[in-house]
């Protein structure tokens, strides 16, 4: 019996099938439906846990934390009151300045953007030396 196995001589590789062996024998419809109907299943069942794993995870992002009592604090010995009267004193103007200056900019970007690409597709460009083009 031994006899008719093939050795392997070194550098061989020994083949992955065994022609003498026969493929093994189709499953029945009813039981290939069953299994791909279990694989549906599970695939669904999956995807539910997923997504309420997700909901669960992201439910507290946009919740505000619960309200908790603050410890009673002692009455500080210097009361501070606004009078209401507008003195015209900012105590960082430079800060203000730059801080002003990097809100303009960040809303002139997009502006920008939207701006030129709407230039770009809409006003078509001039010959060579010709007249300019028809705008859209």
């Amino acid at each position: 019996c031994l006899a008719a196995v093939p050795l392997k001589a070194p550098g061989q590789l020994l083949p992955l099938f065994d022609a003498q062996r026969l493929p093994p024998k189709p499953m029945p419809r009813r039981q290939a439906a069953a299994m791909r109907a279990r694989g549906a299943r599970r695939s669904l069942a999956l995807g539910l846990l997923a997504l309420a794993a997700c909901c669960y995870l992201l439910s507290s992002a946009f919740v505000a934390p619960a309200w908790r009592a603050a410890p009673a604090r002692a009455q500080s010995a210097v009361a501070l009151h606004s009078t209401g009267e507008y003195t015209g004193f900012v105590p960082d103007m430079q800060r203000r300045m730059l801080m002003n200056l990097v809100a303009v900019a960040a809303s002139a970007v997009p502006v920008a953007v939207l701006l030129g690409g709407y230039i770009w597709y809409f006003i078509p460009q001039t010959g060579g030396g010709a007249g300019g083009g028809t705008l859209a």
